[in-house]
């Protein structure tokens, strides 16, 4: 009887301390384990790609698990997203491959769907970004600065590097931690939106690998909501008016044949061709050559009159310019180098 007494106090005691630990505020989100390899006959997943996890989560607030299943291509080029609901693919997702890639889903607004916090790059530098899924798409909506909340050191910011990350800091009120107006120097490879005018501080917790990387001169920290963020950051759109009166020169087609092939100059097949159109609010991109046959939708980011710059509606980091000189028109894109494994300019004739 003392034994059974003393075993039930224990219990409640445990009990007490799981309540009171459920209480806390604010709530961090963890990032979503992946659970191994999944069966590729229930999964409709293309037999070129190679599968790299399963991932089992609820990604719309019903309750009910969907799964996401991240692959790459033979040359690791890309990286595919494929996310099934009860067997049916609901969105496939596709962006550069990098050593680099972590995500959370977490629901910061009103509608079902959760938006996707992104860690994408590699060694070299990675982009911070939160997403929101619009129709089959994935929607660039904010880019920024990671910071690292580790209760090993109160009071400190660190620079929170992706493999010391836990999760995203967000309170009961689907409030994100940030610090704002901050003139922050990054020295790696990163994006800078064209429509932000700063890369804002979000708060992230786990524990730092890096305890020197200290963040000196921050302004204090705030829950925001995510569109209060965006609003505060975003540039203010002065000159539209200005920049559609440039757009009417840039209006129409862009070709060139170029080398696709370096060893096969002397055969046709060796060669490819590249067409970029330009219309008065969008541009489309399309690449033929015998080694593979691409097109993309392209977002406009910037117009003057001697210099248009496009990028990748899904991926802002593919980046396409395009110069004026005279008569002469001249390209220059990220994507582009990354195919053919040279920095290349191609001259463009307009029709």
């Amino acid at each position: 009887m003392k034994f059974k007494t003393i075993f039930c106090l224990i219990a409640l005691g445990i009990l007490e301390l799981s309540c009171k630990e459920s209480q806390a505020s604010p709530k961090t989100i963890v990032e979503t384990k992946a659970t191994g390899q999944t069966d590729k006959e229930m999964y409709p997943i293309p037999s070129g790609l190679k599968i790299e996890t399963q991932e089992e989560v609820d990604i719309d607030n019903d309750e009910e698990k969907e799964v996401i299943i991240t692959a790459t291509d033979a040359n690791a080029t890309n990286t595919h997203e494929f996310w099934f609901k009860k067997g049916r693919l609901l969105h496939e997702f596709v962006f550069p491959w990098g050593s680099i890639n972590k995500k959370w889903l977490i629901n910061l607004d009103d509608d079902a769907e959760k938006e996707i916090v992104r860690i994408q790059g590699d060694e070299d530098g990675a982009d911070y970004v939160i997403y929101d899924i619009s129709g089959k798409q994935q929607k660039p909506i904010l880019y920024f600065n990671p910071v690292l909340l580790d209760n090993r050191f109160p009071g400190q910011y660190m620079w929170a590097y992706p493999n010391d990350i836990k999760g995203v800091i967000v309170n009961q009120k689907k409030e994100i931690q940030v610090s704002l107006n901050n003139n922050f120097p990054r020295d790696d490879n990163h994006t800078q939106p064209e429509n932000q005018k700063e890369l804002p501080f979000l708060f992230f917790s786990g524990q730092t690998s890096q305890p020197d990387m200290k963040i000196s001169k921050m302004n204090p920290p705030q829950f925001m909501m995510l569109k209060t963020v965006i609003g505060k950051v975003a540039k203010s759109n002065q000159n539209s008016f200005a920049d559609q009166k440039v757009n009417q020169q840039w209006i129409g087609s862009y070709s060139c044949r170029f080398l696709r092939m370096k060893e096969e100059s002397g055969d046709p097949r060796g060669w490819g061709t590249i067409v970029i159109t330009i219309d008065k609010n969008s541009a489309k991109y399309q690449l033929d050559s015998y080694i593979e046959n691409l097109k993309k939708e392209l977002t406009i980011v910037r117009v003057t009159s001697d210099e248009i710059v496009l990028n990748e509606k899904d991926n802002p980091s593919s980046v396409f310019t395009i110069s004026k000189n005279n008569n002469k028109y001249m390209l220059k894109s990220t994507f582009m180098d990354k195919i053919s494994g040279d920095s290349n300019s191609y001259e463009l004739k307009k029709q």
